[in-house]
């Protein structure tokens, strides 16, 4: 993977790190209470009224997001939690090609279909279905046609949109019980999260909560990280593969893996031996929100930047590599170009079968072109925005 372009624009490395930070980190302190004194209090009264409504959710969570990967570049006001359902941990057997022939495509690779496996009383049991009262974290407990589908087989296939339906049902119901300030938003179709708005201070807070499905595979079945490569370490490639990958409600029809546990786990301590991954990543994503984000809002995302970061670590394992801010920035934006060029960006974990870019190839080359104008003149906007 050859990403070495041209020279640069001038850039001097005092405005490279004055850029860093005067515009870039956020006071820890600000994120910190907008998070203790805003947003928790409510995740934990509304997921233990939706405990109470619908067992199969909550009343557990997990936080994820930039704030808590130490990549937030922007204000505190949005925050994610990963919700895992109740029930269905290693119980999975289904992932993938069933007896059932579904009449849909997979969008790709990363999206599988979760079939429950029959119940072993068969038509005999009352609890599957609509007919009876089954425990509420029990497998029969999803066997159940608010959330999944009866197959001819006696496979069940856990139906992602009537999932989130229902879990946005128990959202607002929980916040109708105790409204407070508390306002949900419109479920959009296809999206893994129920979002509503928390007031704090003189700004609204933006909260996904996403029901996951937590590491239903037994054992790391996914085709990274590769061996012949030194980047991570053997150590954290172990530590990954425990904490396993999840399944979130992306699809009407199709379950997506969700590496944001994963990817923790790669940004923790990733400069622990020196060098500046993070901080070249949290530029790039401050200059994406500030130069490209409002003309290109879906077509370049701040998961891009964070998946360029990890196939850079890949080809420049070394902290001896990341040593320099200023080049170790330039890096990252010679990586973004090279991959905008070429109109793929594979997914660090499901390889060249995923790419990540959704859009047609003209509106990569223009986002290119506009990035290639920052590097040409990279001092230009670095001193305008101090």
């Amino acid at each position: 993977m050859n990403c070495q372009l041209g020279p640069w624009g001038e850039v001097p490395a005092q405005i490279v790190s004055r850029f860093l930070q005067d515009s870039v980190l956020i006071p820890r302190a600000d994120t910190s209470a907008a998070l203790k004194d805003g947003v928790l209090p409510e995740v934990e009264r509304i997921l233990k009224e939706v405990h109470l409504l619908d067992a199969r959710f909550g009343p557990d969570f997990q936080r994820s997001g930039s704030y808590i990967e130490g990549l937030k570049v922007s204000e505190p006001d949005e925050f994610d939690f990963l919700v895992p359902v109740n029930g269905l941990d290693e119980k999975i057997f289904g992932l993938g090609p069933s007896t059932v022939a579904l009449q849909e495509v997979r969008p790709d690779g990363s999206f599988v279909p979760v079939f429950l496996p029959p119940c072993q009383k068969h038509q005999a049991c009352a609890t599957c279905g609509t007919g009876g009262k089954s425990s509420p974290t029990s497998l029969c407990s999803w066997r159940q046609d608010n959330v999944s589908d009866p197959q001819p087989s006696g496979e069940w296939l856990l139906n992602p949109r009537k999932v989130m339906s229902v879990f946005k049902q128990s959202v607002s119901e929980a916040i109708r019980e105790k409204p407070g300030k508390v306002t949900v938003q419109r479920l959009q179709q296809e999206t893994p999260a129920v979002t509503f708005s928390v007031p704090h201070e003189q700004m609204n807070i933006s909260v996904d909560l996403v029901p996951i499905i937590k590491h239903p595979l037994v054992g790391w079945k996914i085709p990274s990280p590769r061996s012949e490569q030194s980047w991570p370490s053997p150590e954290k490639i172990h530590e990954i593969q425990i904490a396993g990958v999840d399944l979130v409600a992306k699809h009407h029809l199709y379950w997506r893996y969700s590496f944001s546990r994963v990817e923790r786990l790669l940004l923790e301590r990733i400069d622990e031996g020196g060098g500046h991954r993070r901080n070249s990543l949290r530029i790039l994503k401050k200059i994406r929100v500030d130069l490209w984000k409002k003309k290109y809002p879906k077509a370049l995302v701040s998961y891009h930047l964070k998946s360029v970061l990890f196939w850079a670590c890949e080809v420049y394992p070394s902290s001896e590599h990341w040593e320099d801010l200023t080049e170790s920035f330039k890096r990252l934006v010679d990586f973004l170009i090279f991959f905008l060029r070429d109109g793929r960006l594979p997914h660090y974990f499901l390889g060249s079968d995923v790419n990540l870019f959704k859009v047609d190839k003209s509106v990569l080359t223009e986002i290119s072109q506009n990035v290639e104008k920052f590097r040409n003149s990279p001092e230009k906007y670095l001193q305008s925005s101090d």
